[in-house]
């Protein structure tokens, strides 16, 4: 008895605040995705690294870009944190189902793409779209996946076509692609000036340290590093250093 006092003691505050959380924010509702579940929450995980940029740096955010977007759910919530216009959103999701979603549900420059280090074809696997789970997909073959072919891209490529000039915000989760996502945007990685991404820590996977490398010889310095439940994956926040006003962190 005294164990579940304690347990619901804990979970009340944090109920409380997600709750709240939702009252102020609209893009944190959950009724627009149509009963799924997207994966890693409903954007409000964005919220420490957010804290940091605004506390920490003298980035003036202008655009988000999502690369691996799922449902485009942090996206969302970065474009009402910051005040942008969904012009000034742009995702990118190879999973057909959920990049079909995504159109319906929001208004930003969506692409059904992988990203990449090379602009072509290539094999991807996918989770069947249901309402539990929607976070199985990657360029790796995964359990529980079916192969599809994909037409993956450069962002340096990308950046030159559409006129991107810099890049505010990005935020990456493409479960074991990290590497090669950084590697496409070849010499345009000094352009970004922030960097939220996920990567992975085990056998089979382009680990953090080569991710570690790619992004300091870029100019980056990290902010921010945490280890997921089974220390098999890690989030982790990097800012360009001349981005750096002073070391909140």
């Amino acid at each position: 008895m005294r164990l579940l006092k304690k347990i619901t003691k804990n979970l009340i505050p944090y109920i409380f605040i997600r709750i709240m959380l939702r009252i102020k924010y609209r893009s944190l509702r959950r009724g627009k995705y149509r009963g799924y579940k997207p994966s890693g929450g409903y954007g409000e995980k964005m919220l420490p690294y957010i804290s940091l940029l605004k506390d920490g740096t003298n980035i003036k955010v202008k655009n988000v870009f999502e690369i691996g977007a799922n449902f485009a759910q942090d996206a969302d919530f970065l474009r009402e944190i910051f005040g942008l216009t969904p012009n000034n959103v742009y995702v990118f999701e190879a999973h057909p189902d959920i990049f079909k979603v995504i159109t319906q549900i929001h208004s930003f420059n969506a692409y059904n793409n992988a990203v990449f280090n090379e602009n072509k074809e290539i094999s991807f696997y996918v989770h069947p779209l249901n309402h539990k789970d929607t976070g199985w997909s990657s360029i790796h073959k995964l359990p529980d996946t079916k192969e599809i072919r994909v037409q993956a891209l450069r962002m340096d490529d990308f950046m030159e076509t559409h006129g991107v000039e810099e890049i505010s915000f990005l935020k990456i989760d493409v479960e074991g692609a990290t590497y090669e996502v950084l590697e496409g945007f070849g010499k345009r990685l000094k352009d970004v000036h922030c960097i939220q991404l996920e990567a992975e820590h085990g056998d089979n996977w382009v680990l953090y340290d080569k991710i570690e490398n790619i992004l300091k010889q870029h100019g980056f310095e990290l902010v921010l590093f945490e280890r997921n439940y089974n220390m098999s994956q890690s989030d982790s926040f990097w800012v360009q250093k001349n981005c750096i006003k002073y070391t909140p962190w």
